[in-house]
């Protein structure tokens, strides 16, 4: 189902009456936005309830997975703006299931395909970052000049927790892996975390050096967090595609996460061993036996993150 907005407020909330009412009842609901250019394709995005009871939401498509939860009394709070033009796909998304304006948006890290619709937003939006992942951003050209506005308003070091009672969001940092800036983000009233690119698909991850992030620390940082946050039972990832043939589905479990872990760690170690074994890089990806360990697991990045990981080693 295709919803397009206008500008006729009856008929809007008729249509988000019918757009709610669909999700409901089906779970999934498939929008395209209306503004953009004459000879540009409809951004076209999904919205998921995590659970028709529930008042949390996924948005997919254009980027990063974007969480939406309807607060009781504070508005609509974004995780993540997706690529630059892309965040009024993701307003039409939260206008067919609420009239509450957005409020808050939660960046999880500084990578512009999370972070590039935060101008699509009004400026009256509060934006919370980690405090490097807002360094980060400062830098970005999207942000330079008037796009300064829609940088963080508020950062915060280790954790910060926003609201309370069934809306409250809890955010942490347990050190650097795909940036040195990223943000878990934990809704523990729905036993759900945002994950943001920490957890972005299964495989050896995306390590940014660039921008802080770290083959070797990464490992420590997944086992942090598994450690320490419990109630979780339900993650989003940064971009888990759902399985060749199954539902559409922007989530998977804190098992995955786990998983996920104990596969950087034996990535790491693997690494370690051929770097002591004198390997080269292409040798030492050559030799890793892990994919009969994790079968669903790609190869795309396992040379990059075994050439992050061997760079690090050797300083």
């Amino acid at each position: 189902m295709t919803i397009h907005a206008d500008g006729n407020r009856e008929e809007g909330n008729m249509r988000r009456a019918i757009a709610l009412g669909t999700l409901l009842a089906a779970g999934t609901l498939v929008l395209a936005a209306t503004s953009r250019p004459a000879n540009q394709e409809p951004r076209t995005v999904t919205i998921q309830s995590m659970d028709v009871r529930e008042n949390l939401y996924v948005v997919s498509g254009g980027g990063g997975h974007t969480a939406v939860l309807v607060t009781e009394t504070d508005g609509v709070v974004l995780v993540d703006t997706k690529l630059a033009g892309w965040g009024q796909s993701i307003l039409e998304a939260v206008q067919a299931i609420t009239s509450q304006p957005v409020t808050v948006i939660i960046n999880t890290h500084t990578h512009g395909d999370h972070v590039g619709g935060n101008a699509d937003f009004s400026a009256t939006v509060e934006i919370v970052a980690h405090e490097n992942a807002a360094t980060r951003m400062a830098g970005m050209d999207a942000f330079a000049g008037a796009g300064a506005e829609f940088l963080p308003d508020r950062t915060f070091g280790d954790t910060l927790t926003l609201f309370e009672g069934r809306d409250q969001i809890d955010l942490y940092y347990f050190g650097t892996g795909h940036t040195d800036g990223d943000t878990v983000v934990v809704f523990p009233a729905l036993g759900t975390a945002h994950m943001g690119d920490l957890f972005a698909f299964l495989g050896p991850p995306y390590i940014d050096v660039g921008n802080g992030g770290s083959g070797v620390a990464y490992p420590d940082t997944l086992d942090r967090i598994v450690a320490s946050i419990a109630g979780v039972r339900r993650v989003i990832p940064g971009h888990i595609p759902p399985p060749p043939g199954s539902p559409m589905r922007g989530w998977t479990t804190w098992d995955d996460l786990r998983e996920y872990a104990r596969f950087n760690r034996d990535f790491l170690e693997a690494a370690r061993a051929s770097k002591e074994a004198g390997r080269s890089v292409d040798e030492a990806v050559a030799a890793l036996d892990l994919w009969a360990r994790y079968p669903e697991y790609g190869m795309d990045r396992a040379a990059a993150n075994m050439q992050a990981i061997y760079d690090e080693l050797g300083q």
